[in-house]
């Protein structure tokens, strides 16, 4: 399926990028601050659910926590989330970190119930989905647990689910854990395939936000919102139109 809609529509819409935005068009680096990089971590094939974690210290009351993905040739799996300050490590500060509060009605969509959603402009196909009891979209590893998970194979650029935590104590340290598994079989320093995780004062430079954001969140001109989210909507359509 991914590789039939890339040959619809991949090449007239990156044509569409390089016309408007040329600096977003090969949008294939990730977005700069990442504080957390699969491939450098975990550089070989990741064949089953792993979990990982990493950290950061809260130099505001508000942060952006992220998790994004590129995966070219298969499919991320993500569950099981969590982000607690180091001095209560009980209390996770996500909502809906394992997405069991979606619902059938979420499943094929990428409106995971509790997060947001950033994605580089150049980047309309096959972004990721909730996945479900019937649906696992491209991800067979099916949930780490429960029955919802969120399956992730992001193309052209990088996309990402986050979620704005507030209340954070300045100088604090906080911890991100998740599960995360690969089904390409392929090293993780192939380029088309990376996961990485993000946390600051707004979601990275060089995304734009997809549908309903936090305030705060965008650090991008409207134009390049607009663009991202006109793009998408075409990617949409033809997606739909694959899917039956």
């Amino acid at each position: 399926m991914k590789f039939e809609l890339r040959a619809v529509i991949t090449t007239a819409l990156v044509a569409i990028a390089m016309a408007v935005v040329p600096s977003q068009a090969l949008a294939q680096n990730p977005p700069p601050g990442a504080i957390f990089d699969l491939s450098t971590v975990h550089p070989t094939p990741l064949t089953s659910y792993t979990d990982f974690s990493t950290s950061f210290v809260a130099d505001n009351t508000t942060e952006y926590v992220s998790f994004a993905f590129r995966e070219i040739p298969a499919y991320f799996s993500l569950d099981n989330t969590s982000v607690t300050a180091a001095s209560a490590p009980s209390i996770n500060l996500l909502a809906d970190p394992g997405f069991e509060s979606d619902t059938p009605a979420n499943v094929d969509t990428n409106f995971p119930v509790d997060w947001f959603r950033w994605i580089q402009p150049v980047d309309t196909s096959a972004i990721g989905v909730v996945a479900g009891p019937g649906d696992f979209y491209g991800c067979p590893a099916g949930p780490a647990t429960g029955s919802y998970f969120w399956c992730d194979g992001s193309v052209e650029g990088y996309d990402a689910i986050y979620q704005q935590l507030s209340g954070l104590t300045v100088g604090a340290t906080y911890n991100i854990s998740w599960i995360l598994s690969d089904d390409s079989n392929e090293d993780i320093t192939n380029p088309g395939i990376d996961m990485l995780v993000y946390a600051g004062d707004q979601i990275p430079v060089g995304t734009a936000p997809i549908g309903t954001t936090p305030p705060g969140a965008t650090p991008e001109p409207s134009t390049l919102v607009m663009l991202g989210t006109g793009m998408l909507g075409l990617a949409g359509m033809a997606r739909r139109k694959f899917l039956g």
